[in-house]
């Protein structure tokens, strides 16, 4: 009898790992990129202040992401700035990365990030602010989406300004 509880317990268990890893890989990730951390420093500069704090006030406040305000330049610059007729109106970059040895195999680990608005392009309050969480989603290691939210913007969704539950979850499960 104790075998066969014990046999119960492992299946139990296996089937957890299972299930935890099925919604880890329906994240909408961008490729393999990811930190290593759930802390992650902050630092706003430049045009938009307001709209890029309240993006990444959107992902602190629903997420198990940690994302304080730093006064210098750290983990995630986020930003407005001229780029002129782009042609993109919010651009996130992955500036520093290492290999991820540890699980992953490849050059995806992220070290320092930018998320960008193109302020050459005029728009609403509200729409900044969505450029600003759908780029800072990316410096998570969120890919688009057409589960509506921020990461939907302007693919699938275009007046999806801020995170939803879809969002939250999926970056829950990466971190």
């Amino acid at each position: 009898m104790r075998k066969a509880g014990f046999t119960v317990f492992l299946a139990i268990v296996a089937l957890g790992l299972f299930a935890l890893n099925a919604q880890v890989l329906n994240a909408h990730k961008w490729g393999n990129w990811h930190w290593d951390k759930n802390t992650i420093g902050m630092y706003v500069w430049g045009s938009h202040q307001t709209q890029s704090k309240a993006a990444i006030k959107d992902w602190d406040s629903n997420t198990d992401l940690k994302l304080p305000l730093k006064s210098k330049h750290t983990d995630i610059s986020v930003f407005g700035a001229n780029s002129g007729a782009t042609g993109w109106g919010g651009l996130a970059s992955i500036k520093s990365y290492a290999f991820d040895w540890w699980h992953k195999w490849c050059w995806c680990k992220i070290k320092h990030a930018h998320a960008q608005y193109n302020s050459y392009y005029s728009t609403s309050s509200a729409n900044v602010q969505g450029i600003q969480c759908q780029e800072v989603g990316h410096t998570f290691g969120l890919g688009h989406s057409n589960t509506n939210g921020c990461m939907a913007k302007s693919y699938y969704s275009p007046s999806s300004n801020y995170t939803n539950s879809h969002n939250w979850n999926d970056i829950n499960a990466m971190y």
